[in-house]
């Protein structure tokens, strides 16, 4: 069970890190900024651009709020196959989680926290179309 999760937790990072390189490259080309503009903008060198646009780093919370910010993106959209992959995932764990062993007040509140939970991975997931 963990290589099978560790093998989709890579895929899902791949998928995330080339949906991502190609949408910073795309907006990067039509706002007419050079890497050498991002970088400055971000406070990072231009290397680490780079390597963001070619897939070979992964983008840190400052860089894709920075992002976001440059490109008038939303951090929703910026990690959208993350976003939606994480939600399934979420989804599937929903079902097997194991009883809990507190009072009637505890599996209340769980089972509250757990419905609203469900109701939110559903609202994602019918959002994305997955």
């Amino acid at each position: 069970m963990r290589a099978a999760t560790a093998r989709l937790q890579a895929l899902v990072h791949s998928i995330f890190m080339q949906d991502f390189s190609q949408s910073l490259i795309d907006a990067r080309r039509k706002s007419g900024l050079s890497q050498a503009d991002c970088a400055h903008l971000l406070g990072v060198s231009q290397s680490h651009v780079s390597r963001l646009e070619l897939g070979h780093a992964a983008p840190s919370v400052p860089d894709l709020c920075g992002v976001a910010i440059i490109f008038g993106r939303t951090m929703e959209l910026l990690v959208e196959p993350l976003f939606r992959d994480r939600a399934r995932l979420i989804r599937q764990r929903l079902f097997d989680l194991p009883e809990p062993r507190s009072g009637w007040l505890g599996r209340f509140v769980r089972n509250n926290a757990l419905h609203n939970l469900e109701v939110r991975v559903e609202r994602i997931i019918d959002h994305y179309g997955c």
